[in-house]
């Protein structure tokens, strides 16, 4: 077995918040699944990642859910990134997340959070975010942190939602958690799919690079 460099670079976040890093690229190969593939950037890219909405499969930019199983994989329960990524695109989605769109169950949630992770003996929310999709307040929970609210005294109607998740299945929550630039590397944000044939949107919480992320080949 021929030894390696070093591991792919993981993936890190910055507390349960972080906040966007939007631009609009350069269209730079090593796109798309491999080098010398380049994303296609339509007129719809950046008013959608303006508008925290992900670009159809077909549209074939990187702010579209194209290959994205196959940029990331894990390594001792952490999230690496298997090729280079590029600044603004997507990483991973989270598997599962619940979207708390009323706006009073959305404050009683930064409450309970709030309160919770101000309280050093107990497990503190950590992929909780804020966010909006095409000017609606929105608040995706992950199944962790779910389980962790349910334990909390909640009004009726919270309970009821945060048991309401959607099918998404991704990787994000592998992601791992820092508190410097060096290794801050990836935003959690809300996103939801653009569906042209289908007024409804589905929120998730998904990575996106907020620069460039280099993978560490393996010879």
């Amino acid at each position: 077995m021929k030894p390696t460099r070093g591991p792919p670079t993981p993936i890190g976040v910055r507390g349960p918040t972080p906040p966007p890093v939007k631009g609009e690229g350069d269209g730079r190969e090593e796109g798309g699944g491999g080098p010398g593939r380049q994303y296609q950037r339509s007129d719809t890219t950046l008013p959608h990642e303006q508008s925290n909405v992900i670009c159809p499969i077909t549209c074939g930019c990187q702010n579209s859910l194209l290959d994205i199983m196959e940029k990331t994989q894990v390594v001792s329960h952490i999230l690496r990134a298997t090729r280079k990524i590029l600044e603004n695109e997507l990483i991973a989605c989270f598997s599962l997340t619940v979207a708390i769109t009323n706006k009073d169950e959305i404050s009683e949630l930064k409450q309970v959070q709030q309160e919770r992770n101000s309280d050093l003996d107990r497990t503190s929310i950590q992929y909780t975010v804020l966010g909006s999709i095409h000017g609606k307040g929105v608040c995706l929970d992950t199944p962790q942190d779910v389980s962790l609210l349910l334990t909390n005294r909640i009004s009726t109607n919270l309970r009821k939602n945060l048991k309401l998740n959607n099918k998404t299945e991704g990787l994000g929550k592998l992601a791992n958690h820092t508190c410097c630039d060096v290794h801050w590397n990836a935003n959690l944000e809300v996103a939801a799919i653009e569906h042209h044939k289908d007024s409804s949107i589905v929120p998730m919480a998904i990575l996106r690079a907020r620069k460039d992320i280099e993978k560490i080949r393996k010879f």
